[in-house]
């Protein structure tokens, strides 16, 4: 029997019109079960706390084309991390994270997804006085 090698898992990041970071990509490494259950904090070690989110974060960043305001390139480092604005860092770790675990991007406005679920369907109204007793 022939040997499998697993190619180890990018998440590319991209954000698209409407969102207000439109045009920002960036490339991440994703990371073991076990780093990801250290990240969620159900793990050997708890790393869920913010800063050890965005610790892991910027060390797993690969590449991204993100320039800073004179548009010279930004360095993929750590460092270069957390000296940018902490709103596109947040958005940037929330959509690797919701990667990790497996939550792709949201769908384009005119996309379906299938067959609408049976929550959607469901009347949301007040009962009537003679189904309510």
């Amino acid at each position: 029997m022939a040997g499998y090698r697993h190619k180890a898992k990018k998440i590319t990041v991209k954000f698209e019109e409407p969102h207000e970071y439109a045009g920002f990509e960036a490339v991440l490494r994703g990371k073991t079960l076990g780093e990801f259950l250290n990240l969620q904090g159900i793990g050997e070690v708890d790393k869920s706390s913010l800063f050890e989110q965005l610790r892991e974060m910027s060390q797993s960043l690969l590449s991204w084309n993100l320039e800073d305001e004179t548009g010279a390139p930004v360095p993929v480092t750590p460092a270069a991390v957390f000296e940018q604005d902490q709103d596109l860092m947040l958005a940037l770790a929330t959509a690797w994270m919701n990667g990790l675990a497996g939550v792709s991007a949201p769908l384009e406005p005119s996309s379906t997804d299938g067959q609408p679920s049976l929550e959607a369907s469901l009347p949301m109204e007040p009962l009537s006085e003679s189904l309510a007793s």
